[in-house]
């Protein structure tokens, strides 16, 4: 989703602009609205590391994602974390004096838990202490910037997500939903001096799905997401407040419909960019 908006004058970068559209890190406490376990915290930990040179129309990242939920149960366990590396390919054709106006991503991700128990419980409900869930898929994006000095209306991206059959779990080809289409928006930027961003993004997810065990298939088709990040200045770390509803994130709880509060921090943890 987008996120911080490129500063304004000459002096923008690539670093800047990918930046701004690199999935930023998060540590929250999640406020459980419908379908959430008591939890401690969840953390997404989204490193990204640039590995080519800056002077070329293509930038590489490797990303080794990994969302932890610590639960709110004896001797607070962190259960089957979701393990989400991917490797992405950001490239543009055109150049302004303040870098591009619109560039593209293709990405290869994987998504699973680590585990290697039945799927499914003995009742037909999901394992998800020991189950193992796992997925393969591609990922194709466009990011644009038609506002280039204003605050309102900053980077939108427009992803189309797709899982493969071949290369994901036999029990996800008709359960999971595999075609997805992502939109997000930076609504409103900056706060005097402060970096303030309100982001809104949603999805529609296609295919075969499950029905949640706790509400109709078509709430979990739509997920929706809206998230405030403010750091103070020449700061990279600030607090954050996010709200999503939708299908569960959290690999093979994907068989819940969530609504979650999330108070906490974010930051940046992107190597090989810019300051």
């Amino acid at each position: 989703m987008p996120e911080e908006p490129a500063p304004q004058g000459s002096g923008v970068s690539l670093g800047d602009i990918l930046h701004t559209n690199l999935e930023r890190s998060y540590v929250a406490y999640p406020i459980g609205i419908t379908g959430l376990e008591p939890l401690i915290f969840e953390a997404d930990l989204v490193p990204n590391f640039s590995v080519l040179p800056r002077s070329w129309h293509v930038a590489l990242f490797l990303t080794p994602k990994i969302i932890l939920r610590m639960f709110g149960q004896k001797s607070a366990p962190v259960q089957t974390p979701s393990y989400m590396p991917r490797l992405t390919t950001f490239f543009w054709f055109d150049e302004s004096a303040t870098g591009p106006r619109v560039y593209f991503s293709a990405a290869f991700l994987h998504h699973s838990n680590g585990q290697e128990g039945a799927f499914y419980n003995a009742d037909g409900s999901h394992n998800h202490d020991t189950g193992s869930f796992g997925t393969n898929y591609l990922e194709f994006a466009a990011y644009a910037k038609f506002r280039q000095t204003s605050p309102v209306l900053g980077w939108s991206s427009l992803k189309l997500e797709w899982h493969p059959r071949s290369l994901e779990n036999k029990e996800l080809r008709s359960t999971y939903g595999n075609l997805r289409l992502h939109l997000a928006t930076t609504i409103w930027s900056h706060l005097g001096p402060y970096a303030a961003d309100l982001s809104v993004g949603f999805a529609a997810i296609f295919g075969e799905m499950q029905k949640p065990t706790n509400a109709s298939t078509l709430l979990a088709r739509i997920p929706v997401a809206v998230k405030y990040v403010i750091r103070p200045p020449s700061i990279d770390v600030g607090f954050y407040a996010a709200y999503y509803q939708g299908q569960d994130y959290y690999n093979i709880w994907y068989d819940r419909f969530i609504s979650v509060l999330q108070i906490g921090i974010s930051g940046n943890l992107s190597a090989g960019l810019d300051p």
